[in-house]
């Protein structure tokens, strides 16, 4: 019997923002699926906020291509939405079914942080794509070698939690299975805790390699500027309480091209 058959299909959520960064999250989502049986249940979110928004005289809409300026109107705004929900529900279908997985999918219409927190409750792994869509031009164009390429890495922030001992091994099967460099940023509330969380990351990767850093009591702001010069191909949290607010997670989701993965 294979060693998978053992274990129940992991159950990942994905919620998708629009189709430019959701490549990213397919990317990350089809190396998690890659080894083992998972089901799929996609969720695309009409932000709430952003179509109270749109009905206020002061609200415009800039096209990045043309920089045109024009009043945002809640009916346009819906329209763009059932777009982008329909094309994020063909890609994430397309990737299941060349996966053999099973995979649900909905557009539900509520506060992001508050629904993803619901959702995380009855799921294995959550991925969420970032709401900015992608790396600027000139990083673009940094990375655009293969070998540049594979240097950004797997991020994977470390407190000693289980919660986070089972995020550093997604973290670690996701840079075996894309080849890539991992990076596990060790979060503590003392310097003295820092020997032990390397001594545990150490020997929960066994001999994969990584690049191991260090950040004591850090606030989100500190978290970041730890990640940000990485331009982490995706970052992998462990579901905790203090640091999974709904601001912070709407900060983390703002890293260009970068989807984060919440391991409960």
């Amino acid at each position: 019997m294979p060693e998978h058959a053992k274990h129940p299909p992991a159950r990942i959520a994905v919620m998708l923002v629009n189709l430019e960064s959701d490549r990213a999250t397919l990317e990350t989502l089809s190396l998690l699926t890659g080894e083992a049986p998972a089901e799929i249940h996609g969720l695309f979110v009409e932000d709430v906020e952003l179509l109270s928004l749109a009905g206020l005289p002061l609200a415009r809409e800039i096209c990045r291509l043309t920089h045109v300026e024009r009043h945002l109107q809640s009916a346009e705004l819906e329209r763009q939405f059932r777009i982008q929900a329909r094309a994020a529900e063909q890609a994430l279908t397309a990737l299941a079914s060349r996966s053999g997985l099973h995979c649900s999918f909905r557009t539900v219409r509520g506060e992001p942080a508050t629904l993803l927190r619901e959702m995380l409750e009855a799921m294995d792994l959550m991925l969420l794509g970032a709401t900015r869509h992608a790396l600027s031009v000139a990083d673009q164009r940094m990375f655009a070698t293969r070998k540049n390429a594979a240097r950004r890495p797997i991020v994977v922030i470390f407190d000693g939690s289980a919660s986070a001992q089972r995020a550093l091994g997604v973290g670690a099967r996701l840079a075996r299975a894309g080849d890539y460099a991992l990076t596990v940023l060790l979060v503590a509330e003392s310097p003295e805790v820092l020997d032990t969380l390397r001594a545990q990351a150490t020997d929960r990767l066994g001999q994969q390699s990584a690049e191991i850093r260090e950040a004591v009591k850090p606030d989100m702001t500190e978290l970041i500027r730890q990640i940000q010069p990485s331009r982490a191909r995706s970052l992998v949290i462990g579901r905790n309480e203090d640091l999974l607010t709904a601001d912070n997670i709407e900060r983390l989701r703002s890293l260009p091209g970068c989807p984060v993965v919440l391991v409960s």
